[in-house]
């Protein structure tokens, strides 16, 4: 048996309990605890400088850590047997691969350093493989990306590690890893990535953390983070003519903040759904009719700028 076949050692892929980083290291990580599971896209966000790259390079071993306790894929990533990186794949925010060389020669040298690697397979599933010919200087800033995420898919690893995998990427080649990241969960691979972009993150994540300041703040299913989260909610309507006043609008169930722009009102309520009925009753009441009447649900970017806002004031 090859050790690229050998037995996970546990059933958590990534296991981490107190995680920091020492001085000197910036930005810090502080009492970082982490379970990923296999077979999941577990997706890491922050604001710039919160430490998602850090935590990402720490998982890998590129950055010095101190853990009570750190598993990754059966082993402590400080002291990485090789068993253990022949399952892994990293995917750096900036990848380094000699510039004079070709494509096709970036992904069969870096596939000599793995056991078991299929150069042909990836090189089509990045969409490279018509291109593989073209030398690695002068590669525009998204073939770069492709090739890099070609790099770390080589091995087909049992976890990718992946630092905005669709940074510098258009829609089209987005979707594409997207779909890759998804095809991987099917087959019981687990993905680690960092991303900036939050509907990203809701539409493909397992779970996601978020990062601020170095700690985790919160981690869970998109829908459980929503679900969970204080966010107002925002309840709008349009009249024909403004024909309420302002305070009238203030006084309805739920509600913490109205605005008025000439026929357009926008109410933010803590319970939508109270807010909504109640400016039904009322309009009913008043026998006025509105043109437009809805509530926009809270989304996980409104969750996210809410835990960071309230954790950046309570620093503040």
């Amino acid at each position: 048996m090859s050790t690229a076949d050998a037995p996970l050692a546990l059933d958590t892929i990534v296991f981490a309990r107190d995680l920091n980083t020492p001085a000197g290291i910036a930005p810090s990580l502080t009492g970082i605890d982490l379970d990923i599971l296999p077979g999941e896209i577990f997706t890491i966000v922050g604001r710039t400088g919160s430490g998602t790259t850090t935590l990402l390079e720490a998982l890998v071993g590129l950055q010095p850590v101190l853990a009570s306790q750190f598993i990754v894929c059966g082993a402590d990533p400080r002291q990485f047997p090789r068993s253990v990186k022949q399952r892994i794949g990293v995917a750096p925010k900036r990848v380094t691969v000699e510039r004079k060389i070709t494509i096709d020669e970036a992904v069969r040298l870096f596939a000599g350093f793995y056991e078991r690697a299929d150069p042909d397979r990836t090189l089509r599933q990045l969409g490279l493989h018509e291109i593989r010919t073209r030398a690695v200087d002068g590669l525009s800033p998204d073939l770069v990306q492709r090739l890099s995420l070609a790099l770390a898919l080589l091995n087909d690893p049992v976890v990718l590690f992946a630092d905005e995998p669709t940074r510098d990427l258009d829609p089209e080649a987005s979707r594409m890893v997207w779909d890759i990241l998804r095809d991987r969960r099917e087959h019981g691979r687990t993905s680690v990535i960092t991303t900036n972009r939050l509907d990203e993150a809701a539409a493909l994540s397992d779970r996601i953390a978020v990062i601020h300041r170095g700690r985790l703040i919160a981690a869970d299913a998109p829908a459980a983070l929503v679900a969970q989260a204080r966010t107002p909610v925002h309840v709008t309507f349009e009249l024909l003519k403004p024909q309420l006043p302002i305070d009238a609008v203030m006084a309805l169930d739920a509600v913490i903040d109205a605005a008025m722009d000439r026929s357009q009102y926008t109410l933010v309520s803590r319970d939508g759904t109270a807010t909504l009925r109640a400016v039904i009753r009322l309009l009913e009441t008043m026998n006025l009719k509105a043109v437009t009447l809805g509530m926009r649900q809270q989304t996980i970017e409104d969750v996210f700028l809410s835990l960071t806002k309230e954790r950046g004031d309570a620093a503040a």
